[in-house]
């Protein structure tokens, strides 16, 4: 379930008409009534100096996820993670696979040296 969404001065939750809500750089939620009466760049519940995001679907997507469900969130960054995961697993695999083969010439080289060692002794 995603957080619900209301005013943290007058308790508003969103409704039709809808009031836009902002997102306060201090971390509250605030009304666009609400935020009319206050004063510029200052929160209305701390008294803080602070800026102010209108929080829409266009809003970035990393305050979007302030206001998802956990369990969505969970989803989402374990897809991710699972990605990232797999990504550099590939990676480690084929670093692994370049080094075995060096060393596997390495030693077929110490192998020829050390035979021709012992011809000339």
């Amino acid at each position: 379930m995603a957080v619900q969404v209301f005013c943290n001065v007058c308790f508003c939750e969103p409704h039709k008409p809808t009031p836009r809500f902002s997102l306060t750089s201090c971390g509250h939620v605030i009304c666009e009534i609400c935020l009319q009466k206050g004063k510029k760049d200052e929160c209305l519940i701390c008294r803080t100096p602070c800026r102010t995001l209108f929080l829409s679907k266009q809003t970035n997507p990393d305050i979007q996820s302030l206001f998802m469900g956990i369990d969505t969130l969970c989803k989402k960054y374990s897809k991710e993670i699972t990605q990232v995961s797999e990504f550099q697993e590939k990676h480690r695999k084929h670093l692994l696979a370049y080094h075995r083969q060096k060393t596997v010439k390495l030693e077929e080289s110490l192998k020829k040296v050390t035979q021709q060692m012992h011809q000339i002794q």
